[in-house]
């Protein structure tokens, strides 16, 4: 039988303090010549080229509530509970964030703080699937480059906030039609004026000056994805602006972006509240606040709203994205982890919820003035934000000021948004070699926004938005799910929930509890297995609203949902290939690599003169995993 041993055992002794600093330098490091020339190589390393660290714990904190907390919140999430009968959607996101979500998002800080590196060279933790960071770090690429689009819209909108009259409260713009109706347009006889010129009353159906503004002067939107139409120059010009702002908070990477998040982070909530406040003063914001805040229970039994939750908490709070390692990574090595992904995840949804108040209540106000039910309000993905937040703008006292405001503040939500999927693509290919890499941080940052800048051209044409919602739709679904499964079985079964709580308490101090090596174990896997498989089995094509795509469309859509994903297959029969080759076993690619350590000095070396040995069962496995209990002696 084998013996279960750890390196805390080790470590134990050496908590943090004059005895951890007494005892590790006691450490006879010429214990083996092997053992030695790594200590050689990984301090050479370090003495070189230190890891940027954060300014300070609150600046980590507020980075990563403001990466956490972003454009999704305010749009994506009010749409995914309009999409599924309001408040009802409200319960499987706050079950899946709570027993899945959140347990997932501290393992991944967890990860990047331990071993102060970045999605793909963090997978030295189990060589085979190194593919899960591949699939991290190209799915924060699509999302950064996509997202712009959204970003560019903002910046829009915050332009058009200085001009004498804001450009969505108003009809009558070059831009509107003759359905169009704003807060002093009298619908009884505008309706009766039109009948009168004989239009049928089922066939008319009026248009919000904000939903116009949006569809017909922002976007400029074409009929559909096929009709590309011309380049929007308001539009490149803003997503060109969107992007140099993003470099220029950016280029310093942690340490420009924990002064901005100071700001960025505070200033919404703020405003949200303002909005709030008037929103449910709108007449007929009572109806769109039932549907939120009154559930619908009916609408659980139906599997969509479970899985679209899940897709939401993905999005919204972050794991398998890769940003939160690469964030944790900059933290230092005793950083209290637990507690910043508890307040994060709190943050998410309460951020999220909140803004749902904030659009219901505007989407009531709306349905009455139209004389439109709710669900037939020509809402539609992004746009439900992008016209529900104006409208409440242009209804408050001083309406330039607010917009200006707010949109400024989305312009720093926006950037704080991009940080971490920025930071993700970008540290992804210094670590590689850091000692080398690092000091080109900038032309590597200036050379992703060029390469941004000119792919996303497709999306400031006239079926940008189109294109925007294609992707939108069909990227998270597989990828993120599929990928978190994994990234929770390497870590809690291959590498061991043991394990990985041993190397927790070398960071706080404190080991995780039984429940949460349950969760990690068994809640997290079988929960996303529950999700993944209904997935896959009722998979359906994604819409815009009534707008169905075309199949050359839906082909493209298609390999952004399966292609990135695919590289956990390619990645693990390449590595197999490789190491069969070089004669080596192939079994060790189940275990760390060589280089897999903390990224603090002292800790390391005691971590390597001090090997693990796993059970040689499963029920060892098992009980090891979950109740810590060594059977092997």
């Amino acid at each position: 039988m084998e013996q279960n041993f750890s390196a805390t055992d080790e470590i134990a002794k050496f908590r943090i303090g004059e005895d951890l600093k007494a005892d590790v330098e006691s450490i006879d490091i010429d214990e083996t010549s092997e053992l030695q020339d790594i200590d050689d190589v990984h301090d050479d390393d370090k003495d070189e080229a230190e890891r940027d660290t954060w300014g300070g714990e609150f600046e980590f904190m507020l980075s990563l509530v403001g990466y956490t907390v972003g454009l999704g919140n305010i749009w994506r999430f009010p749409y995914f509970c309009y999409r599924n009968g309001g408040g009802c959607a409200i319960i499987p996101f706050i079950l899946f964030l709570t027993i899945c979500g959140g347990p997932l998002y501290y393992l991944e800080v967890c990860l990047g703080q331990w071993s102060g590196m970045s999605p793909i060279t963090v997978w030295n933790i189990c060589p085979l699937f190194k593919g899960v960071g591949l699939v991290m770090v190209s799915l924060s690429l699509i999302y950064i480059w996509y997202y712009g689009a959204a970003f560019s819209w903002v910046i829009y909108f915050l332009i058009q906030s200085f001009y004498p009259t804001l450009p969505w409260s108003r009809c009558g713009q070059s831009w509107n039609t003759e359905l169009c109706i704003d807060s002093t347009t009298n619908t009884t006889d505008k309706m009766l004026n039109m009948t009168n010129n004989g239009l049928s009353v089922t066939s008319i159906t009026f248009r919000s000056a904000s939903t116009e503004f949006f569809e017909r002067n922002v976007l400029q939107k074409s009929s559909g994805i096929d009709v590309i139409g011309s380049i929007q120059p308001h539009l490149i010009g803003c997503f060109i602006l969107g992007w140099l702002l993003v470099f220029l908070c950016l280029a310093k990477g942690v340490k420009s972006l924990g002064k901005v998040v100071y700001v960025t982070v505070t200033l919404p909530y703020i405003l949200l509240t303002a909005l709030l406040i008037r929103g449910v003063t709108l007449d007929g914001a009572w109806n769109g606040l039932q549907l939120y805040l009154i559930p619908d229970f009916s609408r659980l039994i139906h599997g969509q709203v479970w899985i679209e939750a899940a897709v939401q908490c993905f999005f919204s709070l972050g794991p398998a994205w890769g940003g939160a390692i690469t964030m944790a990574s900059f933290n230092k090595f005793n950083h209290n982890a637990l507690r910043d992904s508890v307040v994060v995840c709190i943050a998410d949804a309460f951020t999220g919820i909140y803004s749902g108040v904030v659009v219901f209540s505007v989407i009531g106000f709306l349905s009455k003035e139209t004389g439109t039910s709710i669900d037939e309000l020509p809402f539609s993905g992004a746009g439900l934000a992008f016209i529900a937040y104006p409208e409440a703008l242009s209804r408050l006292p001083v309406p330039h000021a607010w917009s200006i405001l707010f949109f400024l503040t989305l312009v720093l939500v926006g950037i704080d948004t991009q940080f971490g999927c920025f930071e993700t693509v970008t540290n992804a290919f210094i670590d590689l070699n850091y000692k080398k890499l690092h000091k080109y941080r900038l032309l590597i940052s200036a050379g992703l926004v060029i390469f941004l800048i000119i792919s996303g051209i497709p999306l400031t044409t006239s079926a940008g938005y189109y294109i925007f919602m294609l992707i939108d739709s069909y990227m998270g679904t597989f990828n993120l799910v599929g990928t978190a499964l994994l990234e929770c079985i390497v870590v809690a079964w291959i590498y061991g929930a043991n394990r990985f709580s041993d190397d927790i308490e070398t960071m706080l101090g404190k080991r995780p509890n039984i429940l949460l090596r349950l969760i990690w174990c068994f809640v997290i896997p079988l929960f996303l297995l529950g999700i993944f498989i209904p997935t896959i089995v009722s998979y359906t094509t994604p819409t815009l609203g009534s707008y169905e795509y075309p199949i050359h469309a839906q082909t493209i859509g298609n390999l952004f949902a399966f292609v990135p994903i695919s590289l956990i297959p390619i990645v693990a029969v390449y590595q197999v290939i490789q190491q069969s080759c070089s004669g080596r076993n192939i079994k060790d690619l189940l275990k760390p690599a060589v280089y897999w350590e903390p990224h603090d000095s002292k800790i390391g070396r005691i971590y390597r003169k001090t090997p693990y040995v796993y059970g040689s069962n499963f029920r060892e496995r098992l009980l090891n995993n979950i109740l810590g209990i060594n059977t092997s002696t």
